[in-house]
């Protein structure tokens, strides 16, 4: 009897064995189930970008607040991601499940369950998040197609995340290779890839971007020479003759690195020149029309010349209340 319970339990020496081949590889679990983590979320938040961009482009109207206009630099980033994110957490995934299936790390392990639950924490909080901000909009009267679309993507996206790592997560034999995750990882590339093709239809080329950033740097630099016209009429209580003296001397055109064409049109008005490469985007227009632009926010391509006027405010007179 006594030799019988001296004798080691057959599960408490395998499990012993088993915790020795894993013994020391934590560190790589970590980092492996780390980096996906994030590399799908990433992944998530830039394919949802994108998504949002074409809904703006071929849904959305013209809107003062920024996040339902159309912005070529948040596709471009989202376009960016994609191709960068997509297959790193693809070759990531399938480095996880090799380490799995070959016996090198443990997918009971409890860094691997505690970060899945993380991820299903995050697409569930989502998807809840998402649901309410979508019954309140419906709430207050707003039913556009543009808001009920972005629900869509959030909610699909969210899910199949939630899906796709709940089944990580009940799964138990990595032996074999998986259906569900060979389809999930096709539906990740087709998705990818449309919404990147779909991007690149709309974007800019690269020689585009590069003239509408002079485009930018000419408008700004125009908005900065009429603020300092009008400081400089403020405290002389007459126009500059010339621009050729300081500060207005610090303003160059961006790509010829010539001075600005400026004259005095009369006391109080006054010129001002800029050759632009492009004509500003009709969206653009409207935007800034709506904000109260000044006039180069409308340009035309080539030479444009634009008049403003110097108008001094005069303070207001308080009059007493008669009693």
């Amino acid at each position: 009897m006594t030799k019988e319970k001296n004798m080691p339990d057959n599960n408490t020496h395998q499990n012993n064995i088993s915790e020795n081949n894993y013994k020391g590889r934590s560190a790589l679990d970590a980092f492996l189930n780390l980096l996906g983590l994030i590399t799908v979320g990433w992944s998530a938040i830039a394919l949802g970008m994108i998504l949002f961009q074409l809904i703006n482009k071929f849904f959305g109207a013209v809107a003062i607040d920024y996040a339902g206009s159309f912005s070529q630099n948040l596709l471009k980033f989202g376009i960016a991601s994609v191709v960068i994110l997509t297959p790193v957490f693809l070759a990531v995934s399938a480095w996880l499940h090799r380490c799995y299936k070959t016996g090198k790390l443990n997918h009971s392990s409890g860094i691997h369950r505690w970060l899945t639950y993380l991820m299903l924490l995050v697409s569930a909080l989502t998807i809840i998040g998402r649901l309410i901000y979508q019954l309140f909009r419906f709430l207050d009267g707003d039913w556009a197609t543009v808001v009920i679309l972005k629900t869509l993507v959030i909610l699909v996206i969210a899910g199949g995340i939630f899906g796709y790592y709940l089944y990580e997560l009940v799964r138990k034999d990595f032996a074999r290779r998986s259906a569900a995750s060979l389809v999930a990882m096709i539906l990740v590339i087709i998705a990818a890839l449309a919404s990147v093709i779909g991007g690149f239809m709309i974007i800019d080329s690269p020689a585009r971007a590069h003239a509408l950033k002079f485009d930018t740097q000419r408008v700004d630099n125009l908005s900065s020479l009429s603020s300092m016209i009008y400081a400089y009429y403020s405290d002389n209580k007459k126009l500059p003759s010339d621009l050729s003296a300081s500060p207005f001397n610090n303003f160059h055109d961006p790509e010829t690195n010539q001075s600005y064409e400026y004259r005095a049109v009369s006391n109080d008005q006054y010129e001002l020149c800029a050759t632009f490469s492009l004509a500003a985007d009709n969206s653009n227009q409207n935007y800034y029309m709506q904000v109260g632009g000044d006039n180069w926010y409308y340009h035309g391509a080539g030479r444009q010349c634009f008049t403003k006027s110097v108008q001094i405010t005069k303070p207001v007179e308080v009059v007493p209340a008669i009693r």
